[in-house]
């Protein structure tokens, strides 16, 4: 299996462009049909949620933050399999040279149909000081 992170590095693509654009839409497409995922803002408990919450979830973030970047960090790419993935990283809001938000997420990725979608997540966010500007 190519474990290259080039499905990863069009999914932080698709990021941006929603960023940019302040429509969820190119992020949205990388979602598989039972995509859901766990949300984490304190220690004590993570709130689930599935993939229509996600989509109104992406859909908030884009727009309140439109014109921000994202950027992602010591990501590791973990093949499981031939048509398996799972990437951990750190990904940072920015807002010209200033981060103004920091998330750790787990993510589990497939292959179907020679197309890389996200299946699950947990992500966990307003963590720590954002790190290093890289």
């Amino acid at each position: 299996m190519n474990t290259a992170p080039h499905f990863h590095d069009d999914y932080m693509a698709a990021w941006n462009e929603a960023m940019a654009s302040g429509d969820s839409a190119p992020i949205e497409a990388f979602l598989s049909p039972d995509y859901h995922g766990w949300l984490g803002h304190v220690a004590a408990m993570a709130h689930p949620f599935d993939g229509d919450a996600a989509r109104k979830g992406f859909l908030d973030a884009v727009s309140g933050m439109r014109g921000s970047t994202v950027h992602a960090a010591f990501r590791t790419v973990a093949p499981r399999g031939p048509d398996e993935a799972v990437v951990c990283y750190e990904m940072t809001y920015r807002s010209g040279p200033a981060v103004t938000g920091r998330a750790l997420l787990m993510e589990s990725w497939q292959l179907a149909d020679n197309r890389w979608t996200l299946r699950r997540d947990f992500t966990e966010v307003n963590i720590g000081e954002p790190a290093a500007q890289q």
